[in-house]
Parts: structure tokens; sequence; C-alpha cells
């Protein structure tokens, strides 16, 4: 069987367009991203205090900028700033978040044209007229003007060429340009070491040219990197002008770099300085100091003027003195300090991760070490250290307690058939886009096969949207199970490695993954992939491109590379000790993102192979020679703008969260695909429903309408432990098995105005909880259960002679209203017992409903 999903437009309605007053204010309307906003401003952070002028950030500028982005109405610009509070956050923010848009580039341009009449900055317009021109730049003081500054908003296509930003080509990144207008040089700065545009110079002469300077023979350009690739990697020709080793910060760098150029030419001349006069400068490392550089331009924008002081080199400071590696060895032992007495210091293990282990090969490999002497360190420091990327889902996951307990009958297949017909009967939300049962046959599967391709709406709706940039496909096969699982995998803001589909199958080969891969094709339309990781024989990749266009770059899952190179070490390697060390520096090896410290590491390694030729020689056969670490090394992945490297470990740790480890096989189709519509499901409401304000507000109130559905059977039963509720089957429905999910402490805004409840604290074994955001009626019914059973409790306690009170406590507003609340609870159970009572033919739960309400009545 194949299902299609539909499309489904949701409107919104936004009331009357006269209506013009103001919305709520940030913190009202998007609550969970300024909480992260918070959580950003108390993070420690690096500052340059030996080498600026002034490093302290006055804490009445973060209090005045956290008003503005918080407490401001979400859809107004705040005044004088031309930016809006969702705008002005993303300076106090990181990943995509942190990406700076044109206002902020002109605000910069008020504020830098006002301070000084020397220097002027424009967001450069490629299609400006000259009227416009004439106007900015033709007054009364344009003599006076040395320097124009421009910021350009450029993209790079596919073959790599750098176009400059239109409306009908949206630009991703920011660059810089210096004009100097009395000897005509002009200097190109680009933190990723892309190449000028193409019309970059025409576009500039449109400025120039009342300048006296109107045509491109009076100007020379000066490029601050040269480029010589896609992964830029420095020449001898470049310069010491930042290189960004993350996603984030090229706006930031930009505006910082502006500000210099305009009031402190000095230090923007040692920024361009050759990049083989090493520099010991903070702004050459611009991915550890973003957070302070970000700080830095709060203070300029709630104190109106661009203080220098802040980027400036104190006097004395001498820039030629590089920091020796002990120096940056002793850092690492000893914490690192952050200069930041108002924040906690991090810990070593923050430190060991991938920039900071980048970094210290760069500064071992620039002093001369040994090979020996370079991994004895690493391996000192970084062994133990932890990938960002390891784990990113369990953060959202905590300590869940999925549900296990939902067979509805000891044959797999009729229990899997069962859950797909009332799957499939909720066609806006139904996940199953391919089922074939055991006992079936089809044109390509026999008859013992059984398949199943899971991907929910929200799965399909990430998959479009970030599956443009890198697809996973990892693939868990185990030795004893019954059933395989191949995941398709996108990253998600750049932090989380997200599952957007999911083939079960008894049977993995060519013909199972091209019916998979054909229906995710149906199901998704066309994609068209950035990178493509998959698994080593290129099995799946070779499916994918007769359905989807060819990725721009195919890659090896890190882990399988891992997984096979483990087991060479074990029968090429002799000695347990030698295995272990070998084994250590493969995993450090994957770990290393940037291009240079790989090189440098993965020579020092196979010096010290040389002892291991036989091992050494399978190494560099299959993964080295003939550039063949490009398919597998992690610094050719996204390492040029991304500090996050994603896919470093297997789905499978995820998979242990749900139970699929050790003695718990992959041997039920029901099991599997429940668990895993259970991840998604809480996923899908901490990722997505929880950001978007106008659907938490829906979802919220859909809760509400799940608490008020009549329940109709009351054949409850409690486990033993009193952890697990079982209602029983009728003719109408199925059974259901009901658990705590271990989130009882879970503070989210899903939760029911009626009895409190949290949507993650229960996990129920029916499809309305898998399907739905605002979960199912079961959960409310068991909340209330046990809040009923908890107060006659109390009372018996209470009326007994032991504990009878001289004087009832006070009460306050609000056990009065919780009061009221459960009452008004306890008489809608009532009035569904009273109905349900006659159709009851158990008799011990008839004796405990009478023994709870004889309880009650002895109160009475």
């Amino acid at each position: 069987m194949s299902h299609q999903n539909l499309d489904v437009c949701v409107v919104i309605e936004d009331g009357d367009l006269t209506d013009d007053e103001p919305g709520p204010s940030r913190s009202v309307f998007r609550p969970s991203v300024c909480s992260m906003e918070a959580a950003w401003f108390n993070q420690s952070f690096q500052r340059p205090s030996d080498q600026v002028i002034n490093s302290d950030i006055p804490q009445d500028c973060l209090l005045k900028f956290q008003e503005l982005i918080w407490n401001s109405p979400h859809d107004r610009m705040v005044p004088g700033y031309g930016l809006t509070p969702k705008e002005l956050a993303s300076i106090s923010s990181d990943g995509r978040k942190g990406w700076l848009v044109t206002s902020h580039f002109y605000w910069l341009s008020r504020t830098l044209n006002q301070q000084q009449l020397h220097t002027r900055f424009f967001v450069l317009d490629p299609g400006i007229r000259k009227a416009s021109v004439e106007k900015l730049l033709g007054g009364k003081s344009v003599w006076q003007v040395k320097q124009v500054i421009f910021v350009l908003s450029v993209g790079r296509q596919d073959d790599g060429t750098v176009f400059l930003s239109t409306d009908k080509m949206q630009g991703d990144h920011w660059s810089v340009a210096v004009v100097d207008v009395i000897t005509g040089r002009v200097s190109y700065c680009d933190t990723l070491g892309w190449p000028a545009p193409e019309n970059f110079l025409p576009a500039v002469i449109k400025y120039t040219y009342i300048l006296g300077l109107p045509h491109a023979g009076r100007l020379s350009v000066r490029m601050a990197h040269k480029p010589n690739s896609e992964q830029h990697t420095c020449t001898p020709e470049c310069t010491n002008y930042p290189l960004q080793t993350c996603s984030d910060v090229c706006g930031v760098v930009a505006m910082v770099c502006i500000a210099t150029a305009a009031f402190d030419k000095n230090l923007f001349e040692l920024l361009m300085t050759p990049v083989s006069k090493d520099l010991n400068l903070y702004l050459t490392d611009p991915t550890l100091y973003s957070s302070y550089l970000r700080h830095v331009l709060i203070y300029w924008l709630i104190s109106g003027n661009i203080d220098i002081s802040r980027i400036s080199l104190k006097p004395g400071f001498s820039p030629h003195c590089p920091e020796s590696k002990p120096a940056l060895k002793r850092k690492l032992e000893n914490g690192n300090s952050c200069n930041s007495p108002k924040r906690q210091v991090r810990n070593v293990p923050d430190l060991r991760n991938d920039v900071t282990l980048n970094e210290y090969i760069l500064e071992a490999l620039e002093t001369g070490v040994s090979s020996e002497t370079l991994l004895s360190e690493v391996r000192t420091l970084f062994a133990e250290g932890q990938s960002d990327s390891d784990n990113t889902i369990s953060k959202y996951i905590g300590n869940v307690t999925f549900n296990s307990a939902i067979e509805r009958s000891k044959d797999d297949a009729w229990s899997t058939k069962s859950y797909i017909k009332e799957l499939v009967s909720y066609p806006k939300h139904n996940p199953i886009i391919l089922f074939k049962n055991i006992g079936k046959e089809m044109s390509t599967l026999s008859q013992n096969d059984a398949v199943m391709a899971i991907q929910t709406p929200f799965q399909k709706e990430m998959m479009k949207i970030h599956g443009r940039s890198c697809i996973c496909v990892d693939t868990r096969r185990v030795e004893g199970d019954k059933f395989c699982l191949v995941t398709v995998l996108v990253c998600v803001e750049g932090s989380l490695e997200l599952p957007v589909a999911w083939l079960i199958t008894n049977r993995y080969d060519a013909q199972v993954l091209n019916l998979f891969i054909k229906t995710l094709r149906i199901n998704v339309g066309e994609l068209h992939t950035e990178i493509f990781l998959g698994d080593t024989n290129q099995k799946v990749y070779k499916v994918w491109i007769q359905h989807f266009p060819k990725p721009n770059k195919t890659m090896f899952n890190t882990w399988e590379v891992l997984q096979g190179l483990t087991a060479k070490v074990e029968t090429l390697v002799p000695g347990v000790k030698e295995q272990n060390d070998i084994k250590c520096h493969l995993n450090i090896l994957l770990r290393v993102t940037d291009i240079k410290s790989f090189r440098g590491y993965l020579q020092a390694f196979l010096d010290v192979l040389k002892p291991f030729e036989p091992f050494l020689s399978y190494f560099k056969t299959r993964y080295v020679e003939g550039n063949k670490d490009v398919f597998w090394a992690s610094c050719y992945r996204c390492a040029s703008n991304m500090k996050y490297i994603p896919f470093l470990t297997s789905h499978s740790t995820v998979l242990k969260e749900l139970g699929f480890s050790g003695r718990h096989k992959m041997n039920r189709m029901d099991v599997i695909m429940h668990k895993l519509l259970q991840l998604i499901r809480f996923l899908e409401s901490k990722v997505d429903v929880q950001a978007n304000q106008a659907r938490l507000e829906r979802v919220v109130t859909a809760i509400e309408k799940q608490h008020n559905k009549p329940m109709g059977s009351l054949d409850i039963f409690q486990s033993a432990s009193g952890e697990e509720w079982y209602i029983r089957a009728s003719h109408e429905t199925n059974s259901y098995s009901i658990i705590e999910s271990g989130s009882a402490s879970c503070s989210c805004e899903l939760r029911c105005r009626s009895c409190k409840i949290c949507v993650h604290r229960y996990i129920c074994s029916c499809c309305e909880y898998l399907l739905l955001s605002s979960s199912c009626k079961h959960i409310h019914m068991i909340n209330t259960y046990k809040r009923m059973n908890s107060v006659i409790n109390d009372a018996s306690q209470v009326t007994s002679p032991s504990g009878s009170p001289d004087k009832a406590p006070a009460e306050d507003g609000k056990d009065v209203e919780d009061r009221d609340t459960l009452r008004a609870e306890t008489q809608k159970l009532l009035e569904q017992m009273l109905q349900a009572v006659p159709n009851i033919t158990d008799a011990k739960i008839l004796q405990d409903i009478c023994t709870s309400m004889g309880k009650y009545m002895q109160q009475q």
C-alpha cells in the first residue's frame, strides 16, 4: 500500500486590517526564543583584556538592550534604531538566528557618518542612480572625504561564481570594501576568502566618480585573501584579515572592521599585513571572540556611539609576539580564564572542543614538534573530549522513558496492520507513505517481505527546508535482528540532527531501497542537496541519484569509516596497547575540522604508523592516497563556514534511547514504528511547536478540547508499580497503555489549562497521541484519576484519629482555585462513571469503585 500525504494550508486570521494596535511584547510572543537569548547573556565568553584598551561592557547597557528586545512590541520598529526587536536580538544569538541583516548596517552607516567627515560608509547598491549618489556625497564637505567604505551582500553559485545581492538573487554573506580616495587602492575583505563579484568595480565607480575616481583604470584592488578553492586555504599572498570558522560571524566581523577602518587606520593596516607575519591578535580569531564582539556591538547600539576603545589595541601591546604552545597548553590545563569576573569560568572539558583542538594542532605544527610528541600531547588533552555533535537529540529527550507496551497481538503482522488501518484514517496527519505486510506479494517484493516507510508532515517540511544543505542516510543492521532500519537525517539550525524519514524492512537490497527513495521523491518533490553522506559502498547514493538531482558533494558516514578502520586495527596491529593507541588517534583525527590542522595531524599519524606496515599500507591505499580523505574527513564537510560539524556519530546512539540495544532487538515492526513516532512527536513539540507562537496557541486550545472529550469506557487497570495504566479494549476501541515519561518537571508551555498537565508527562499507545500535537484524551483522564485518588487518600489521613487536626489550615487563593477545579473534574468523572457502570462486567473493577467511593462517603 502506498499513501501520499496532501499539503495542507492553514490560514491564520490577523484581525481587521484597520486595527493598528501594537502586538504583545516579544517576551510574550516568542517566550522560548527569548529564553535562549537569556541563556546567551548568562554564558561565559573570552575577552581580549590583555590586548584592547577597555574590554568592559557596562551592565546597564546590557540591561537596556534586554529591555528593548524583550519588552518592545514584537511587530513594531524600536524607535531610534530602524530595527525590529527580532532584528536587534540577532546580535545576542548564535547560529542562524545570529545572522545580521541590512538594517544593522543602515544603523551603522547613519551613526558612523554622523561621527566624522573623513570617511563615508554605505551599503553598496549596484543599481543606485546618479542623482542619489550626488545627494549622498555631493555636499559641501565632500572635499574632506579621504576614504569610502562599502559593505556588500553577496552570494555564491554552485559553480563558484560570486554575485552581488539583488531583489531576484538574494545574498547570504557579508564582505567589506575600503576605497582610499587619495591612492585609488581598494581593499576587498571577505572572511571566507571568496573572490569579488564580477560587477563589483562598476558598482563602486557609481559612488567614487564624484570623488575623482571615474573609471576602473584609476583603481587597484588589494585582496585580503587570495581565492584559491571552495574551502579557502591561506597562501603567502593572503593577509591577517579575519577568517571565520563558523556560520554566523561574517556580519559581526564586517561591522567591527568597518569601524576599525574608519577610526583606527593603524589596526586595519595591521590586519592587512601578510599572513606570513604571524600575529598574536584577537581579531584574527573572530569565532573565539564572537561573543565579545557581539557585546561590543550591543554597547555601540545602546550608547549611540562607536567607541573604538573596545576594539583598539592598548598602548605598549605588541601583536608580533605570538602566544607560545606551552602557554596555550597551560591555558587548556588551567581552564582558560575568560577574564569575566561576573560569569562562571568554563571547566577544561568545555574547552576540549573541535575549535580548540584545531588551534592546538596548528600551534604545535608551527613550533615544529615531532610527530610522536604532537600525538602524545593531543591524546593527553583531547582523548576524553566529546564533539559538539554527540547526542544532540539527547538534550531534547533527556531522561524520557518511551512506551514499550504497544503490542495489540502476539502476531506482529496483525498488530502492525491494526495500527496502519488506524493511522491512515487521519489523512492530514498520516505518517505512513509506504507499507507492505507479510502475506501479500508485489511486483518487486515477495510474500515474506515486510516494508514500511514513515514520514510525518513535520518531517516532510523539515526535509524540504533543511535537506538542501545536507542529507545523511544511516543504516542500522544488527546480527540477530529481524528488521533493519534506514534513517534519513538533516541538520536543523546547525545543532540538531533530525530524522526526516525511516524505512523499516526485513529485506535490505537495492530493490527495496529504490522503492523507498522513489516514494520519498513522490512525497517530498524535487530536492537538490549540497552534501550527501552515506555508506562507504555508496549503495544508497547510487539509488538516490536515480530519483533526486545529483548532490554537489558526496561523503562517507564518519562512523562507518571508523568501524572499518577499527576492525582492521584489530587484525593488522599486534598488541592491545598499540591497538588502543591507534584507535584513539583515529577518533581524534575524525574530530579535526580545520583542513590545515587535519593535514598536519594526518601526516604525524602516518609517521607514527611506520612500525605497523600492514595497517599503514591498508590505511594509505584505501583512505589517503589519491585524495581519498576528501570523502570521509570531517574538515571537508562544512569547515569553511561552520563551527558545528554534523553527523559525526551514528543515529544508533539515539535508538539506544528508544530501548533498541543489547537484548532488545528490532524484531517487531509495530514496536519499531510506534517508538519512532513517539520520538518524532516529542521532537516536533520541542523543536517546532514551542518555537512558533501562533501554532503554540492553537495547540494549547486543542489540548483543552482533548481534556473535555468524553471517555466512554472506565475499564482502567493500574500496574503494581503504579507507573502504568491500561484501558481495556471495547467493541469500538483498542486497548491502550499509558506510562509516565519521566518528564514530570518539564516546564514547557504545552500544558492543559484545566488539569495543568504537560503533554510530555505521559506517553499513550493510542494513535491520536502519536499524530496530534495536542496529545490524546487518555492522559487527561489518568492525570485527573491520580489527583482524585491523591485527594481521597490525603483526606483519609486527615480525618484519622492519629492525624485529626485541631484547626483547618488556612487556604490561599491558589488552593481555593485548585480545589474548585478539582471539584469540577471529579463531578465530570462521576457522571461518566454513572454512565459506564451498567456496562462493567468485571467484579474487581466494581469492587475498586465501591471501595474508593466508600472512603469518600466516610469522610462526609
